[in-house]
């Protein structure tokens, strides 16, 4: 498995900094790692989201872009969507 650097470099001074900010900014490296992870194929993020339990996310989704979003967007490679 991969360690995003962010997190290694949190750990280092998470001796200086009170316990509930070293946790803030590594659930922030965590979560921004998961929603990447999440949009990497937006043909795929609605199912997984779902199937994760983050039905809440996906429904804010399909409010904002509309139903079958993932449809409209482009899979991140330069030149799509």
């Amino acid at each position: 498995m991969k360690i995003d650097p962010r997190l290694l470099e949190i750990d280092q001074t998470s001796h200086e900094r009170e316990p509930t900010e070293v946790a803030v900014d590594q659930m922030a490296v965590i979560v921004d790692n998961l929603i990447a992870g999440y949009l990497l194929h937006p043909e795929r993020t609605d199912a997984m989201l779902r199937r994760d339990g983050l039905t809440k996310a996906a429904d804010r989704l399909v409010k904002l872009f509309g139903p079958n979003w993932w449809e409209h967007v482009g899979n991140g490679a330069p030149g799509s969507g």
